[in-house]
């Protein structure tokens, strides 16, 4: 990583685009995705029109932080010279789907109560644990995206598939 960084001073040297494109295209209304070279499956339960083949987005954004903040605890003990030998991040949140269904509710339309537990594992002193923590706490990208607010724009394609 620090070869890396070097090699890549500048902020502009890092900038690139990402994506990932879902294809539903049969009757099961099972998402396909596709992310570079990997791909996996999006459903959700019978009672919101799934087959249960595959996780709901509300948990593959869990998936997702966890993730994010797995790799980011990892990156910094490693920048910090820290001596890791398991990391688990279980993220668990709350996900009530009843306003998209006309039924009414109080609860927000969006998971939320969102948290993360981690269990680090390695020879770290309990200060260092939560230093380490605290400061991939802050640098958690996925963290800080749902922590903030950003626009999203949805555009039709340039010209209608047919």
């Amino acid at each position: 990583m620090r070869e890396a960084a070097a090699r890549r001073p500048e902020s502009k040297d890092w900038d690139e685009e990402i994506g990932a494109v879902c294809v539903a295209d049969d009757a099961t209304g099972v998402r396909k995705v596709r992310v570079g070279d990997w791909s996996l499956t999006g459903d959700g339960g019978p009672d919101i029109g799934g087959f249960g083949l595959g996780p709901s987005s509300p948990e593959l954004l869990c998936a997702v932080i966890s993730t994010c903040l797995t790799h980011t605890i990892l990156c910094i003990a490693a920048l910090d010279g820290l001596a890791l030998d398991r990391v688990e991040v279980s993220v668990t949140a709350r996900n009530n789907d009843a306003r998209f269904f006309g039924v009414p509710t109080d609860a927000p339309a969006v998971p939320h109560d969102l948290t993360a537990t981690v269990d680090l594992r390695g020879p770290l002193t309990a200060e260092a644990a939560e230093a380490l923590l605290a400061t991939a706490d802050g640098r958690c990208p996925m963290l800080q995206l749902v922590r903030s607010q950003h626009t999203v724009a949805v555009l039709p394609t340039p010209t209608p598939a047919m």
